[in-house]
């Protein structure tokens, strides 16, 4: 069964059917002919012959070892006659109508109750080629041995898939007997029929010893588009293979293309995502706030005063913060952060998805690397107009503990500051103090970051095949935010520099290089990643329970009118494209015998008149 395909084949049929099952049976997940239907490769006009091949045991729904061993034989050279065979019972009765075009076939057929497989298809390669010859005889009715190209292309339809605009249906000029009569003889009609009936023939090493002399000078005129060819190269030769598979894809069904909205509906819809964004950032800054408060203070620990190591390490500093303040000292400035989370998540996500789309392929779907870290970058820029005032407050509350805790037996009082008093006391222009390390940190992160996020779902949890779960996008989200967290921490580091109000006896900086200079000359290379380890634990999780909230979030409560049905619609497609080409093409040859009527998958093919 299963075990004659590798192993990835039978795990991808093994998704496709689990996304399509859509009942159950003692316990286990089944597939009714509806959904084998969907499955299969939709939209067929008619399957219930093929289920009724598939459901062995005649259940009336199908298991997956039903479904992947149906696909296999597929797979098999002789599927069509198998299917055919299968499908209409071993009985002669059923099977006398699909080879009535071979008189013979019908008189051994007449006085036999029961033939063997192994006779049908014998037999149903005798009918089918004594069709072919009645359809060329029927289109010559004066007995020249020609017919003109308009009646090869019709009567070609009723045999193999063929699209009148393809390049091979383009190029059937070449094969005619000379430039100006525009007529095909009957060896070379033979030769086509034959080659295009089986392409996976062309596909082997060595196509002239599968092919016949005469199918091989029709392969290369078609392929080369030029006539009288004596070769082709290897691309030309694929693109013919690829254009008989590709008339038996499913025809594609109309896009369900959303009306616009109106003013008042596209206002509601940024508030709608407005508040999504809050509520999945304000989550994911409350989960790693002591995180980021350990990090602040590590960050703003200076070697190069004497007695001012306070910390050891970020370990070191989460106890004292606890042990010197208590656990609500862990959650200093969380106020300011959760405020400050809404618009900035918020413009955060809307620009990327903005600018992604307006580099993204409108037919593909594909967006370049490129494009995807402009984007990122764009959105960290236009944040920093909400990131810096509510960094610049949040950090100065994160680091009053410490600036207690100095000034206790000290003459000098220090009284503990409020949100409201450090704006005021910053002013318009002190709020935005750093900015431009803000921008340095915040664009490459954003960058790197929402390119990581993407290519993680896409490449690594296959996004567009399944639907993501809450752990796939926790750790997409989680593992993107390790590179950008790190590598923007210097930005990190000179901006909480600049930010923080410097103490007695502290350098005091008056830029972005003049900081970074007297960093490097003061304390080394390594002070420009102080924090860095607490700011991978910080931003990590955020990002990750953030984005994770956000797309749950989108799902759980969908904006009126809007589908978020997307990721299984792309899945479903994407498993339907997983089944092979041969499979398609040998299901519809069987279909072609069923019906005997031009039928195939996803189109109708007008029999000859």
């Amino acid at each position: 069964m299963s075990s004659q395909l590798p192993a990835g084949d039978v795990a991808r049929l093994a998704e496709i059917f689990d996304l399509y099952a859509d009942t159950v049976s003692d316990g286990a997940k089944c597939m009714s002919p509806a959904a084998f239907a969907r499955a299969t490769s939709p939209p067929v006009l008619d399957t219930s012959a093929f289920f009724a091949v598939a459901d062995t045991e005649a259940r009336g729904v199908l298991t997956k070892d039903d479904f992947i061993r149906f696909q296999t034989l597929l797979r098999d050279a002789d599927a069509a006659a198998k299917l055919s065979f299968s499908a209409a019972e071993p009985e002669t009765a059923s099977l006398r109508a699909l080879v009535s075009a071979d008189p013979a076939a019908s008189s051994y057929l007449k006085d036999r109750p029961k033939i063997s497989y192994a006779e049908f298809a014998q037999l149903i390669d005798a009918s089918r080629a004594a069709r072919i010859r009645h359809a060329f005889v029927a289109a010559d009715p004066q007995g020249s041995g020609t017919i003109h190209i308009d009646q090869l292309l019709v009567i070609a339809r009723q045999f193999v898939p063929l699209e009148p605009t393809s390049s091979i249906s383009q190029r059937l000029a070449l094969l005619s007997e000379s430039p100006d009569s525009q007529r095909i003889g009957y060896p070379t009609f033979l030769a086509l029929i034959s080659l295009l009936s089986d392409p996976s023939r062309i596909r082997q090493s060595a196509p002239a010893t599968s092919l016949s002399p005469l199918e091989t000078d029709v392969l290369n005129t078609l392929a080369s588009g030029e006539r009288g060819a004596e070769s082709a190269t290897p691309e030309s030769i694929s693109n013919i293979i690829d254009t008989c598979y590709s008339a038996l894809q499913p025809v594609p069904q109309a896009e369900h293309k959303p009306k616009p909205r109106t003013g008042l509906m596209e206002v509601m819809f940024q508030a709608y995502n407005f508040a999504i964004g809050a509520v999945a950032g304000g989550i994911g800054a409350a989960v790693v706030y002591p995180i980021d408060l350990v990090k602040t203070r590590m960050q703003n620990q200076r070697a190069a005063v004497v007695g001012e190591m306070l910390y050891k390490n970020s370990i070191d500093c989460f106890r004292k913060v606890i042990r010197n303040e208590g656990i609500l000292g862990l959650y200093r400035g969380l106020g300011p952060q959760l405020v400050g989370v809404a618009p900035e998540k918020a413009i955060k996500l809307t620009v990327n998805d903005f600018v992604r789309s307006r580099f993204t392929n409108k037919q593909t779907g594909e967006i370049a690397v490129a494009g995807e870290m402009l984007a990122g970058a764009m959105a960290g820029a236009s944040q920093v107009v909400f990131t810096n005032p509510l960094e610049i407050v949040k950090i100065r509350l994160q680091i009053q503990g410490e600036m207690l805790k100095e000034a206790v037996g000290s003459t000098k009082a220090i009284s503990r500051s409020g949100a409201i008093t450090i704006i005021k006391e910053l002013g318009l222009v002190g709020l935005y103090k750093g900015a431009s390390a803000c921008l340095l940190r915040d664009v490459p992160f954003s960058a790197i970051y929402f390119t990581c996020y993407s290519h993680l779902k896409k490449d690594v949890f296959r996004e567009g095949e399944r639907q993501l779960g809450m752990l796939d996008l926790l750790l997409a989200g989680a593992i993107a935010g390790m590179p950008a967290a790190y590598l923007t921490t210097p930005a990190d580091v000179i901006k909480t520099r600049l930010q923080v109000v410097a103490k007695q006896g502290e350098t005091v900086y008056t830029g972005l290089t003049d900081a970074a200079r007297k960093i490097y000359k003061e304390e080394g290379f390594k002070a420009f990643f102080k924090g860095g380890p607490a700011r991978i634990f910080r931003s990590s999780p955020q990002f990750g329970a953030t984005l994770m909230c956000y797309e749950l979030f989108h799902r759980m409560v969908p904006f009126p009118g809007e589908s978020h049905e997307l990721p299984q619609e792309r899945a479903a497609h994407q498993s339907r494209e997983l089944s092979s080409q041969t499979a398609l093409f040998h299901a519809g040859n069987a279909l072609r015998l069923l019906h005997d009527s031009g039928y195939k998958f996803g189109a109708f093919v007008p029999p000859s008149k």
